[in-house]
């Protein structure tokens, strides 16, 4: 009954807009309570939290063994927050994941690098060195760089394999000579990611290239991931994702799942065509992506998925071990 006396009061299709707009407030205020409960903002409080903490870290330290000369004492803080993530009970009970292992070697390279060049340590000890060996006994591998180097032929041979050994194949890059990549080969590129799924088809996501030093140097400033290799960054690409595409509360997150399937695609088209390339993460807020203003102008109604620098890759060049999950760990049964 009061359903019909508020439609007839303001109207029906009023009425309508009013429901889905309490709808919609309910559902993002879902979001964030479940946000704000199970993710890291807030602090560690599962397994998962530390997992996500030690990954984001020890990534961080493989970043810093790509460079030539080493800044001694590099990534202090990480390694820091590392030596108490490390020492947890909850994970050396989990020393043989993927993720936890690898973090415990990289830490042991870490330490051990230093040595090789005489540089001290006042925040790592022998004692947490040998401590990190012990977790991982067997495991332990003396020949691990937490790096792999390439030459740029090796690197793209696998380009036009099999599936499995193209996928393997693609890498982040970072080393870029400074020379720009033909205008019509990033187009093939985009054309074959183009390919990628959609939600009905809808295609929303765009690509942005920008060629313009001092603004890809301001782009990237404010992106944070790319310290130390902005230099020879003469192309960057931008991926969105455009939300008038979508019409329903429950649709309110596809622009991430298709950008993110876009992203994707574009990575291997990139790679398919011998781009060098390197997402560059854009988990920004909001007064950040307001820093944007008067460098790039997009259409408010469109969410920057990534950046992507690309280039030429050097005659030889290095790129993280970037360790994955085994499938175990990924497929559960239900």
């Amino acid at each position: 009954m009061m359903k019909k006396i508020l439609q007839k009061i303001i109207g029906k299709n009023q009425y309508l807009n009013l429901a889905q707009l309490n709808l919609m407030r309910s559902n993002y205020y879902r979001d964030f309570i479940l946000y704000r409960k199970y993710s890291t903002v807030l602090g560690l409080n599962s397994f998962e939290n530390k997992e996500a903490a030690i990954i984001l870290d020890y990534h961080s330290i493989e970043k810093g063994f790509l460079f030539n000369e080493m800044k001694p004492s590099f990534a202090k803080q990480k390694v820091t927050r590392l030596h108490r993530l490390l020492h947890d009970p909850q994970i050396q009970e989990k020393a043989n994941q993927s993720q936890i292992k690898v973090a415990y070697q990289v830490m042991c390279r870490y330490y051990e690098v230093h040595q090789e060049n005489n540089y001290s340590l006042g925040f790592y000890s022998k004692e947490d060195y040998d401590f990190y060996k012990k977790i991982l006994a067997k495991n332990y591998d003396d020949s691990f760089t937490g790096i792999i180097d390439y030459g740029k032929e090796q690197f793209y041979n696998s380009t036009e394999k099999n599936f499995e050994e193209f996928a393997n194949s693609r890498k982040s890059i970072r080393n870029f000579t400074g020379e720009k990549v033909n205008s019509e080969l990033i187009f093939k590129a985009i054309q074959l990611s183009a390919t990628a799924p959609s939600v009905c088809n809808r295609q929303a996501s765009k690509v942005y290239l920008v060629e313009d030093k001092i603004k890809i140097d301001k782009l990237l400033q404010i992106q944070g991931g790319m310290t130390g290799y902005t230099e020879d960054i003469s192309q960057l690409l931008i991926l969105t994702n455009d939300r008038r595409y979508y019409y329903t509360v429950g649709e309110r997150n596809q622009l991430y799942i298709d950008g993110g399937i876009f992203l994707m695609n574009l990575l291997y088209s990139l790679h398919f065509y011998k781009i060098a390339a390197c997402p560059a993460n854009w988990g920004k807020n909001i007064q950040e992506e307001a820093s944007l203003h008067g460098i790039i102008d997009l259409a408010e109604s469109e969410k920057i998925i990534c950046m992507i620098p690309i280039g030429i890759a050097e005659d030889n060049f290095k790129v993280c071990l970037s360790k994955r999950r085994e499938a175990s760990e990924i497929l559960s049964l239900i």
